[in-house]
């Protein structure tokens, strides 16, 4: 699968999207990941991002992410596996289902940054649901800055915080976005 600009929905899945909707090729993205914003405590912290289902009785089949494990050029040699953690969580976010695998069997790729569709049992979801991403220091997901439609989140200890970055230089807050996706019928 193309990580950047294809329609990445398998067939018959409608995808539910929280990027600000540009072109890829103007979107301004970046990789990220928890451990390198938090250290060690990043472990524990989520990408999460917020959906509404469309409709009633619609089923979440899979998650899309787009996301790099990174790869050494100099010796031509991919990360030892490490695990991610995939969470579905309702509207008050209780956990609805938990997933973990290692990175390297989604995210592989010599040449940078590739979308995986992470595949979950049809789970009936209503209503807003929340898709979170712990990367753990395994890989490094894409992220939209400076456009940030205010669904992307941090999720740790039970507790949702607004996604954003602060400009350094002009002290400027800007939200961002996870390039997470739900897919769904």
């Amino acid at each position: 699968m193309n990580a950047l600009g294809a329609d990445t929905a398998a067939p018959n899945y409608t995808a539910l999207k929280q990027d600000s909707g540009k072109n890829v090729s103007e979107m301004n993205l970046t990789l990220f990941t928890t451990t390198g914003e938090f250290g060690l405590g990043g472990l524990q912290i989520g990408e999460a991002v917020k959906f509404t289902a469309p409709k009633a009785g619609w089923k979440l089949r899979g998650v899309q992410v787009v996301g790099s494990i990174g790869f050494n050029d100099t010796t031509q040699t991919f990360p030892s596996d490490k695990n991610f953690l995939l969470e579905i969580r309702d509207k008050d976010l209780n956990l609805l289902y938990k997933f973990a695998d290692a990175q390297n069997n989604y995210f592989l790729s010599p040449t940078g940054p590739v979308s995986a569709m992470i595949e979950v049992p049809a789970l009936p979801v209503t209503g807003d649901f929340y898709v979170v991403f712990y990367d753990r220091g395994s890989m490094a997901i894409l992220m939209e800055k400076d456009s940030g439609t205010g669904n992307s989140f941090l999720f740790g200890n039970g507790v949702l915080e607004l996604a954003q970055q602060t400009n350094v230089t002009t002290n400027e807050t800007n939200g961002i976005n996870w390039m997470i996706e739900a897919l769904g019928q």
